[in-house]
């Protein structure tokens, strides 16, 4: 089985309002995010930030199962560790609700990656995009709890002592050639980038069907 974890529970301050229930193209943020996922998994966990989030965004994660971020204030770590202990999944993907484009064939490519080790993460521009990375679930899990205890609240903490691969995003430029996958909304311009992308590729596909 594989998993995977959205983290939800972020207020989105760049934003300026919660990113998950942000409308782009009539749909919830999270929504674009969570039918991709589902594309390369077989289960997806949503870390929300309590309980009236979940309740406000139920709809749209139906078929989802939630997690409730229980460490406030420590950030992604404490998402990393709630989804990362409700996983069934051996190993499980890791994306925050804010990547519309994310590519599951570049997905499942991770999980392939990672076997054997406690995760792979890509590197974009040298830089780990550790929210578009799979992950040993148990092993994060342990590490994110530990860096908890340790008021570590850096996403890079509880990875830095874990077996990670890290590989260069360019080589899924064949089957994202510009990489959108590691796009993400955290600005109103983002957000009006991403409904752009989606209305070019809606006028394509439409196009290609005439």
């Amino acid at each position: 089985m594989r998993s995977a974890v959205v983290l939800a529970g972020g207020e989105g301050r760049r934003m300026g309002t919660e990113k998950a229930s942000v409308m782009l193209c009539g749909r919830p943020l999270i929504w674009h995010v969570i039918k991709r996922v589902f594309d390369a998994v077989d289960e997806v966990i949503v870390v929300m930030r309590d309980g009236a989030q979940a309740r406000r965004l139920e709809g749209v994660i139906s078929g989802c199962r939630v997690a409730i971020d229980r460490a406030h204030g420590v950030g992604p770590v404490a998402g990393l560790q709630a989804g990362m202990d409700a996983a069934r999944g051996r190993y499980a993907f890791a994306a925050g609700c804010d990547m519309p484009f994310l590519n599951p064939d570049i997905i499942d490519g991770l999980f392939s990656l990672a076997e054997g080790r406690d995760g792979a993460v890509p590197l974009l521009n040298e830089l780990p995009e550790r929210l578009h990375a799979v992950y040993l679930a148990r092993r994060l899990e342990e590490a994110c709890r530990d860096a908890i205890t340790r008021g570590e609240s850096r996403i890079s903490a509880p990875l830095s002592g874990l077996d990670i691969r890290f590989v260069d995003a360019g080589m899924f430029r064949g089957v994202d050639p510009d990489l959108l996958s590691f796009f993400n909304v955290n600005t109103p311009d983002d957000l009006r980038s991403a409904e752009s992308i989606i209305r070019k590729r809606t006028a394509e596909m439409r196009s290609e069907l005439m």
